[in-house]
């Protein structure tokens, strides 16, 4: 006979939280709500950052397609910061050619005005990205409203691509052949130099071995007062005791700027220093062709800049 106990299921009883326990919850709540409210609040997202990662977001996307189209090879990025597209005569118009015409620093480029090219020039044939992009909007960060001392207008554009990225078109300087990987003069940082070779710049999308795609800079706000070419120059040294700004980037999303990166991938990164959307004193509105570099000791935002910016040969 089989004596064992048959094993039987016992139906576990049914209760509700009780008091205490709710109670327990919501000051847990309560208390984490008091210490991410803080942080959130220095965060929060608008509508123009929103639209200025969109903007970036087609920017970039159009230059990927580019290179995809020409074998490669990224648009150059190596305008003459200082010579009007506007007004130039066909053949030297025909020397020009870059991933956008224009520079900010002539009032014939700078605005969309009566007698002023300037948003027209977004979409000529000249602007080497003029076939992936229709919308000229996608050129000006929302957030940038400096009225231009020249012209009384807000400039017509207000991102700038990394000096260590792209190729060269023509240029006065230089025997380089067209195609060629941009010099990179400012990564040494302290003073311009056409033939450094301590520094990566970047041609072709391939090209990016270090630091790769994902963590080097392409696309960035720049500030309205050092504005001029499609070049934003920054440099890739930075050892404590010697950081150096060239040209100086936006802080037009409360204290942030729009970034995009070779992957694809678009932030909005917040300055931690004044220093760095902040051109000293010795920079005027429109005189972006006085600029030279300007050592900031220990400036933290040149130290998260310079590893994303190039890396050593």
């Amino acid at each position: 006979m089989n004596t064992m106990r048959p094993f039987t299921f016992k139906k576990a009883r049914n209760h509700g939280f009780t008091l205490i326990e709710l109670l327990v919850v919501i000051v847990m709540v309560a208390i984490l709500a008091v210490l991410l409210l803080p942080a959130l609040a220095g965060t929060k997202p608008n509508s123009q950052a929103f639209q200025c990662l969109e903007n970036q977001r087609q920017l970039i996307l159009a230059w990927q397609m580019y290179a995809e189209d020409n074998n490669d090879l990224l648009p150059p990025n190596d305008f003459p910061y200082s010579t009007a597209f506007a007004g130039a005569s066909l053949a030297t118009q025909a020397k020009m050619k870059n991933w956008v015409v224009g520079t900010m620093e002539q009032a014939l480029d700078a605005a969309d005005a009566p007698g002023i090219r300037g948003l027209s020039e977004l979409l000529d044939p000249h602007t080497l990205l003029s076939p992936y992009l229709t919308n000229k909007a996608v050129y000006r960060c929302p957030a940038d409203n400096y009225i231009d001392p020249n012209t009384h207008k807000v400039h017509v554009r207000s991102y700038s691509m990394n000096s260590a990225v792209g190729t060269i078109f023509y240029s006065a300087t230089t025997t380089l052949p067209v195609g060629s990987p941009v010099g990179g003069g400012w990564l040494p940082g302290s003073s311009f130099n056409s033939s450094q070779t301590t520094w990566l710049t970047y041609g072709k999308m391939s090209s990016f071995t270090h630091p790769g795609p994902a963590n080097t800079w392409v696309i960035m706000d720049e500030n309205p007062y050092s504005i001029n070419d499609g070049s934003l120059a920054v440099a890739a040294v930075a050892t404590p005791g010697n950081t150096y700004l060239i040209d100086w980037p936006a802080g037009n999303h409360g204290n942030a700027a729009g970034i995009a990166f070779a992957d694809g991938h678009v932030i909005i990164h917040k300055w931690q220093n004044s220093r760095t959307y902040t051109p000293q004193a010795v920079m005027q509105p429109g005189m972006g062709s006085t600029q030279t570099s300007h050592q900031n000791p220990d400036d933290p935002d040149c130290f998260y800049l310079a590893p994303i910016t190039s890396a050593p040969r």
